[in-house]
């Protein structure tokens, strides 16, 4: 078991804007989504740079919810299971998060719009 604040990825401290962002881990997943994060310093901005470009902020936060929560799972496969998790399996995670997720929406057009969002990621 880890004792330190390292990453489990790379040699850098372990914090919660190297986790989703900066680690090279968390950057080759956004450039597999073709999303460029790189402007993007404060975690907080994330839910304010619309990286998904959703106008519908239920379903932009939702999206995005997904996408952080998968990357802590590949990150948890990694420190507990030593576990390489690649692009696909968590692109993979996160479609069937978000088809999972959307069963639980209050407007049929807020489901469609989370299908929809499910096929993004294993386009």
């Amino acid at each position: 078991m880890r004792t330190d604040a390292s990453c489990p990825f790379c040699p850098d401290g372990e914090d919660c804007l190297h986790l989703f962002l900066s680690c090279p881990r968390a950057r080759s997943f956004w450039t597999h989504l073709q999303l460029d994060l790189t402007a993007v310093t404060d975690i907080e901005q994330m839910w304010i740079v619309n990286p998904f470009l959703e106008s519908n902020q239920r379903i932009r936060t939702t999206v995005l919810t997904c996408t952080l929560w998968n990357l802590w799972k590949c990150r948890n496969a990694k420190v507990f299971r030593s576990e390489d998790e690649s692009n696909l399996q968590v692109a993979a995670r996160c479609h069937d998060d978000l088809l999972l997720w959307s069963n639980r929406c209050s407007t049929a057009s807020d489901k469609s719009k989370l299908v929809e969002w499910s096929n993004f990621f294993i386009a």
